[in-house]
């Protein structure tokens, strides 16, 4: 444990490797496989919130007649495998990260993530960005990072259920950015510099299936394109410090 901290700390993200049984991922990649799109990227549309798929589902069906760049399903929340196996490896090491400070799942951000084949098409490209609390898009001038207790606001962690590789669309990190001071204020502005400066130094790790990536919220990190047959799926877990939890509350932010 001591040193995937280390390298956490040190980097903004680490693997920790064969921490689950790989036939639990499989079965859970099956599951995985017929859960209904939530939001997601359609080829040639752009991005497609809540109401926009919901709508969408009315004439069509989400899963064989609509062509994603992307999606993100909700994670089933009785799942015995994730509730008796997953979580709590996670929560020890929410426990050793946040070091003896209250924290709390992000309720509104349990997604399993489908990523297709694509490549770079029109519509994606990569998209480096902060997770929450530190970027609220529908709020750039909020940023906790400066005025809450200095420490680790949120740490993000991707199981892939199957191999994360290169080819496949692995997340992407710039390491170290976790130690940079962001003015999300100006994020839109900077947009052009961030995304140049992100396919300058990013690392693409391979993340096996029994493994899953950890990394802190204000790691840069992307989706990147899928360059194979196979949809790569993982599940996504944010847990964030209770008192940037309070304040999301405070301010109506997911």
């Amino acid at each position: 444990m001591e040193a995937f901290l280390n390298e956490l700390e040190k980097d903004g993200l680490t693997i920790f490797k064969d921490m689950f049984d790989k036939d639990d991922i499989y079965l859970l990649n099956n599951v995985a496989s017929k859960l209904k799109p939530a939001v997601g990227n359609i080829r040639g549309e752009g991005w497609q919130d809540d109401i926009a798929v919901h709508k969408l589902a009315e004439t069509n069906d989400l899963l064989t007649e609509i062509e994603w760049i992307y999606h993100w399903s909700k994670t089933p929340e009785d799942n015995q495998i994730i509730n008796e196996k997953i979580l709590p490896v996670l929560s020890n090491v929410c426990n050793k990260v946040f070091d003896n400070e209250d924290w709390d799942w992000q309720m509104s951000n349990r997604y399993v993530m489908t990523n297709y084949k694509h490549g770079l098409v029109r519509g994606f490209d990569v998209q480096p960005h902060l997770d929450a609390p530190y970027l609220w898009p529908q709020r750039l001038d909020c940023q906790m990072a400066k005025y809450l207790k200095p420490g680790i606001l949120s740490l993000t962690f991707m199981i892939p259920l199957i191999n994360f590789t290169p080819e496949n669309g692995a997340t992407a990190y710039v390491r170290g950015t976790h130690k940079y001071i962001w003015d999300t204020a100006k994020w839109n502005e900077a947009k052009p510099v961030n995304s140049q400066f992100f396919k300058d130094n990013y690392v693409q790790p391979l993340v096996e299936a029994g493994s899953f990536a950890c990394f802190y919220g204000n790691c840069m990190h992307s989706i990147m394109p899928n360059n194979t047959n196979e949809p790569r799926r993982g599940i996504i877990y944010r847990a964030i410090r209770q008192d940037a939890l309070d304040e999301m509350e405070k301010l109506g932010l997911g």
